[in-house]
């Protein structure tokens, strides 16, 4: 799952309204409706100036899986093509979000970034598509001016819940104005439809090998759920649990963010490198929270304008969002800052200076933000109402004390709050009749996730017939981009077929 780093977005309209407004505005951008035939891919060389020996391709999908000859979308991707003799296939890579630009990755790996072992390389042409509504493909449109704004996904009385309401309100129908129907049709479902599209546009007939990280797992569970016979190697790496209910996904996620947060404070005492080390860094990041929500800490370097513009102060509630995303890796990676990134942000903002802890703006209608959240609310159900809010706040200060439940879960319980297009792919148990011919799965996780729970790891193990659970002892967000233990395990699945023993345990 994607960390909070921006965080605080939303919206509530009936159903009725949202199609009031999609009859009756002419704003739908001509590129998002297209019409097309045969499923073939149009591949060309990337003309991206950081990825000149990558192939891009798009492939037009249907809108609405419930009208395949209607309008379509366009879905971009990314290939990079092995040249090597001993070449076994296809790789499907998603990276999480929901709605990471898998196109980056691949990008990366061009500029020389370790995204992909050199086996993994060799072995496999590998794939990236963009979900519908990011990066390369058609994507959402909302008013970064008025996502910008802030309101608070804490309300304590009915004044306050309508405030975000409000907010939820007008942000959505701005998205709606800009994108037009695709705003309604981009759950993890339509994903899944659309990785079928692609796998069957590619002609070799082969079966579907994929690496899905974070909420990539999620892609490649309910794949396994409408195409249980289409499946050679699936490896997940940070597992995403969507069967449970909505209190108990908000409360594991809650007290997995709390647990990897004493982690930390327990690294800081052990190590020099830790900014706050010889100090008790838990009453300081409690202290941090309390000064920041009675007054918001100044950020003198933001710029409020540009590519990375961020607030100029932040609140406790912005330290909480991300904090979590800073927590994602121990050390330092290319795409993420480590821990001790994580505990020098912290002293500056003890200090009165907490640029390294605000929140992205978005610098324009088409950012990263936007397809996170609008993919979300289709995905995850939220709250109706201030005393369900209520009581998710009462709960999270006796599971969570530290971070107050301030996750991507709650994220989307209050920021969904309002969105004009339906939960379409809630939260709901598993078809395990469908389940019940599908291959091994290779899941990974490890025991200290601040964002996929070690518990989620645990619960779609035991749903995914004769799958293997490979635990990572330490902290951090997905396993693969470490190049460790954990790594290797995945690269002999995915090019060998062979699996680790059951309950293994790695350390890197």
């Amino acid at each position: 799952m994607r960390s909070m780093l921006a965080a605080m977005s939303s919206c509530l309209f009936s159903i009725i309204s949202f199609f009031g407004i999609l009859e009756s505005s002419n704003a739908i951008p001509t590129s998002l409706v297209l019409r097309s035939a045969a499923p073939q891919i149009k591949w060309s060389n990337c003309t991206q100036s950081d990825a000149p020996g990558l192939q891009c391709g798009y492939l037009a999908v249907p809108l609405d899986y419930s009208d395949v000859q209607g309008d379509t979308i366009q879905l971009g991707m990314v290939r990079i093509s092995t040249s090597s003799p001993s070449r076994i296939g296809t790789l499907f890579y998603n990276p999480g979000g929901p709605g990471d630009e898998a196109s980056d990755y691949l990008f990366g790996v061009e500029n020389g970034l370790p995204n992909f072992s050199p086996a993994l390389l060799e072995a496999y042409d590998i794939i990236g598509i963009d979900p519908r509504g990011v990066g390369l493909s058609s994507a959402i449109q909302c008013d970064p001016d008025i996502y910008n704004e802030r309101v608070s996904l804490f309300p304590k009385t009915q004044s306050e819940f309508q405030e975000l309401l409000n907010y939820n309100e007008r942000l959505g129908e701005s998205c709606l104005q800009l994108s037009g129907p695709l705003l309604q049709h981009l759950d993890t479902i339509n994903v899944v439809r659309d990785m079928e599209r692609v796998r069957i546009a590619l002609g070799d007939g082969e079966k579907l090998n994929f690496l899905g990280r974070s909420y990539g797992s999620e892609i490649g569970v309910r794949y396994a759920e409408f195409y249980p016979n289409n499946i050679n190697r699936m490896a997940l790496d940070g597992i995403v649990d969507r069967t449970q209910s909505e209190i108990n996904t908000f409360n594991d996620e809650a007290t997995a963010y709390e647990n990897t947060l004493n982690q930390f404070f327990t690294w800081c005492n052990t190590t020099t490198t830790c900014a706050l080390h010889g100090q008790d860094a838990r009453a300081i990041f409690s202290s941090l929270f309390q000064s920041a929500s009675n007054a918001p800490i100044p950020a003198p370097g933001c710029l409020q304008t540009g590519d990375y513009a961020c607030r100029s102060d932040v609140t406790g509630e912005e330290i909480l969002a991300n904090v979590q995303g800073y927590l994602l890796f121990q050390n330092a990676t290319a795409n993420y800052p480590g821990w001790d990134f994580v505990s020098l942000a912290l002293l500056q903002a003890s200090e009165g200076n907490a640029t390294l802890l605000s929140t992205e703006l978005a610098s324009s209608n088409t950012t990263w933000q936007y397809p996170t959240l609008a993919i979300g609310c289709q995905d995850w159900l939220h709250t109706n109402s201030l005393s369900a809010l209520l009581y998710k706040q009462s709960l999270a200060n006796i599971t969570a004390p530290l971070t107050k439940g301030m996750t991507q879960s709650y994220y989307y319980q209050t920021a969904c709050l309002g969105w004009p297009a339906p939960t379409t792919n809630p939260q709901k148990p598993l078809n395990q009749t469908a389940l019940e011919t599908i291959p091994p799965f290779l899941l990974v996780n490890a025991q200290h996730d601040p964002s996929t729970s070690f518990v989620w790891a645990t619960g779609v193990q035991n749903l995914l017939p004769r799958s293997v659970l490979l635990t990572r002892v330490g902290s951090g967000h997905t396993s693969y981009q470490l190049m460790g233990e954990a790594a290797e395990a995945i690269d002999d699945f995915l090019i060998g077929g062979v699996m680790p023993a059951l309950n293994s345990f790695v350390y890197s």
